[in-house]
């Protein structure tokens, strides 16, 4: 399936990538890969995103291209188009992720939350500029200064939607087009996501530890996790790698569990992105995410009720607010009872709060 935009300019003349999604039977998902396909600089691309695409490799050339893996030696004639419209899996990631494994990421679409770190007044998208979300790399968000959006200013901080690519020995994402530019936000508070590696699993190993009333210390200060543990079970616990950690709340209960943050932040807030999940194979479950402006005396509902959960995998929920001052938030997965085949209350995985600062 073509994932590029040809017609919004931000990739190489006479190029398109290509992405293919292969079913898996295991719990980490699909895999998904690309690839550049190289026509010549001369040549036109008439190709749009979902276009289904056979290609004819007969002859063609693998090889390295400004450093993107590419196909090379395609003549228009060894193309022929099967269909249109075709869904393009977009993968929601951190830059971390991409970094880990960069050669399966590569020429894939993902999307990702994070800071433009030269932002400033007038800095507008023509050429590369760092990307930062806190996960302990930077890549840069790369834009031709001829693509359709170039003149564009920079946001402080976006999900920003594109192709993983290599340009020349600078690892990034290329955007296809303005329309991957989305939820916009203040700058990611410092510290954040929260990323629940710190401390060691054993420290909260029981869902309900009343001796400490469910209060950890975590990174980014201290939470309550009731009825919810540090879990560390791989493939079954839906972190992100490179990390080895996340949260996982109990199931079947008729109680609510929280996750939930027993601190302010002080900048307000515009934006909080979390990845969540099913453990293993259990049922699905339903969380809300809920805020605080006066230290957790009351709570409010932030957004909708979450229980799309993935079948593989994780996804990431995106909340925007309009909050200003002080502010904590919290993960209430909701008490429903025990499962049944329609009131599903299986156990959930938290993953990677990040809260964003007020505009």
């Amino acid at each position: 399936v073509v994932v590029s935009d040809a017609a919004a300019k931000n990739s190489a003349p006479g190029t398109f990538v290509l992405q293919n999604v292969m079913e898996t039977p295991n719990d980490f998902g699909d895999l998904v890969r690309g690839i550049v396909i190289d026509m010549g600089a001369a040549a036109a691309v008439p190709y749009m995103p979902g276009d289904s695409l056979v290609v004819n490799i007969d002859g063609a050339k693998l090889e390295k291209v400004n450093g993107r893996l590419s196909i090379t030696g395609i003549q228009a004639g060894k193309i022929t188009k099967a269909g249109s419209n075709a869904a393009v899996i977009v993968r929601s990631v951190t830059l971390a992720m991409i970094a880990n494994d960069f050669e399966a990421y590569e020429s894939t679409v993902v999307s990702v939350h994070a800071n433009v770190k030269d932002h400033a007044a007038g800095v507008n998208y023509s050429g590369q500029h760092p990307l930062f979300d806190n996960s302990g790399v930077e890549m840069t968000l790369q834009t031709k200064p001829e693509a359709d959006f170039a003149s564009e200013e920079v946001a402080v901080n976006a999900n920003f939607t594109g192709i993983v690519t290599n340009e020349g020995d600078k690892k990034g994402i290329a955007l296809r087009s303005a329309a991957d530019i989305k939820y916009k936000s203040g700058a990611l508070y410092s510290g954040f996501p929260e990323s629940f590696e710190f401390p060691d699993f054993s420290v909260k190993s029981s869902y309900n530890m009343t001796a400490t009333n469910n209060d950890v210390d975590l990174s980014t200060g201290n939470w309550k996790l009731l009825q919810a543990i540090l879990g560390n079970t791989i493939i079954r616990d839906k972190f992100n790698f490179p990390g080895k950690q996340c949260v996982r709340m109990q199931q079947n209960l008729s109680t609510d569990g929280l996750v939930q943050m027993n601190f302010d932040l002080t900048e307000g807030a515009s934006k909080v992105t979390l990845f969540y999940g099913k453990y293993y194979t259990d049922p699905a479950s339903t969380f809300k995410l809920e805020y605080s402006t006066n230290g957790g005396t009351s709570w409010t509902q932030a957004g909708a009720d979450v229980k799309d959960m993935p079948v593989e995998g994780s996804k990431q929920a995106t909340f925007e607010v309009n909050i200003a001052g002080n502010v904590r938030f919290r993960v209430r997965k909701m008490g429903l009872g025990t499962s049944t085949a329609t009131k599903p209350n299986g156990r959930l995985c938290i993953e990677d709060i990040a809260i964003y600062k007020a505009l």
